[in-house]
């Protein structure tokens, strides 16, 4: 391949950035190995320098192993080339702007005083907006490992738990950035070098990741990439043959053709999702599925079949032994059934009033079985027995449980638990003489449009 050695008017031929050992060297940023190869197509130091806005010894230094770390300079490289800026871990939009990491290739010494200055101003008196924009600190994405090993993905799996046990108390729109934003640079591990077991265990991790991001764009509502990243997690955990975690996705996608009250298509998902349990001889996750399963039935107000599974589900996870329990499935356990289970006779309650005394008896033990740090549960068991109370006609015990949850959402950021609120504004048309449900429905009304 000859790729017009001194014209700098022609284009490096694209094909040059597909090459393994060339977009090994984009990942990392090593603009030397990059060079060499470029020379090694033909493509002259000179060419180089005019494409990229450097002086031919500049490349000439580079390419004997002088590194490139400067943002501002990786970005004229990465445009001047034509290299994606993607395989450089850059950002496709980033302003051409100062950063605040200090003497950089280029930077004269002009620049530096300059710098010095504005420190000292911001030190003092403070900085005008155009002087806070010439230091925003550009992103500039952290270079893989050589080697993908065991320690690497250990490291992986202990952030998702993190980021999944903030979500579980403050609720996705807490996470969602650092969830997706951590996911897209942990998804190049793919690429590295790494041993069959490691990489099968990395596409695990990535899984339950990517299982955690669909969760956290559910919880605000962004149903379409939720279920994106359903899609990517189940592909990773079937090529993983880890049928457990392919059900909890599928667990998940379901629930969001729940909350978008389509209970047909929401019960084909959980099939799948048992077919998977089955197939990981998962008591816990058959149970899973089985419960949600019922309240999909409970959508369309099919009480009996609703009774039976939720009673089978239970069954279920009273066979499981409790041990060699998956990360992603710790959450499984009485309190998740119970707060299914207020969920589904909520959902009958809907239909049948004579049903919110159940609805409110499943709920109160979930609540009351679950830790303080599981806080978006707890308000969802919350409104679940401020519904059914209202429409058992137990005004003011729904009342205080609407009041107990409301300040909650301060701290919970959950467009779901948002849209369930509705369940207690409806409710409260059921008792026009009441004063209080009035005003209770106004403050809903309030919250949900803030």
């Amino acid at each position: 391949m000859n790729t017009a050695g001194d014209d700098p008017r022609m284009i490096i031929d694209p094909s040059v950035w597909q090459e393994p050992e060339t977009r090994a060297a984009l990942r990392v940023r090593d603009i030397g190995t990059v060079y060499r190869q470029l020379k090694r197509h033909g493509v002259s130091q000179r060419r180089i320098a005019a494409l990229t806005g450097q002086s031919q010894p500049e490349v000439s230094e580079i390419m004997r192993g002088r590194q490139v770390m400067a943002y501002e300079v990786l970005s004229r490289i990465a445009d001047g080339l034509g290299v994606p800026r993607g395989l450089m871990g850059l950002a496709y939009d980033s302003p051409r702007v100062a950063s605040c990491a200090g003497p950089t290739e280029g930077e004269s010494d002009v620049e530096r005083r300059g710098f010095i200055g504005l420190v000292a101003k911001a030190a003092v008196v403070g900085l005008s907006g155009a002087e806070l924009d010439s230091i925003r600190v550009l992103h500039q994405a952290t270079p893989m490992p050589g080697r993908i090993g065991h320690a690497d993905v250990s490291n992986l799996e202990t952030t998702v738990q993190f980021f999944r046990a903030q979500d579980d108390q403050f609720g996705g729109g807490a996470v969602k950035s650092a969830v997706v934003g951590h996911l897209e640079w942990a998804t190049g591990m793919l690429e590295s070098p790494a041993a069959d077991d490691v990489r099968n265990r990395l596409r695990i991790a990535l899984a339950d990741m990517h299982s955690l991001a669909g969760w956290v764009s559910f919880d605000l509502g962004a149903h379409e990439q939720a279920n994106r990243h359903f899609a990517n997690a189940l592909v990773l955990a079937k090529e993983s043959k880890e049928h457990a975690l392919a059900s909890k996705v599928l667990f998940q996608m379901g629930r969001v053709y729940l909350h978008q009250k389509e209970p047909e298509n929401a019960l084909k998902i959980f099939q799948l999702g048992q077919m998977s349990a089955q197939d990981a001889n998962s008591h816990r996750a058959v149970a899973l599925n089985l419960a949600v399963s019922a309240w999909a039935h409970a959508e369309m107000g099919n009480a009996e079949q609703t009774k039976s599974l939720l009673a089978h589900a239970s069954g279920e996870l009273s066979r499981d032994n409790g041990q060699d329990i998956p990360t992603w499935l710790n959450f499984m356990g009485v309190a998740e059934i119970e707060g299914i289970s207020g969920m589904a006779y909520t959902a009958l309650s809907g239909h049948d009033r004579s049903f919110a005394d159940l609805g409110i008896q499943h709920a109160s033990r979930s609540f009351e079985m679950r830790d303080e740090s599981d806080a978006r549960s707890r308000a969802s068991d919350l409104i679940a027995i401020a519904a059914n109370n209202l429409r058992a006609g137990n005004v003011t015990e729904g009342i205080r449980a609407a009041s107990d949850v409301l300040p909650r959402l301060d701290s919970v950021r959950s467009t779901r638990l948002m849209d369930r609120l509705t369940w207690v504004r409806q409710a409260t048309n059921l008792h026009p003489s009441s004063g209080e449900a009035r005003e209770l429905a106004e403050r809903i009304t309030e919250l949900r449009s803030a």
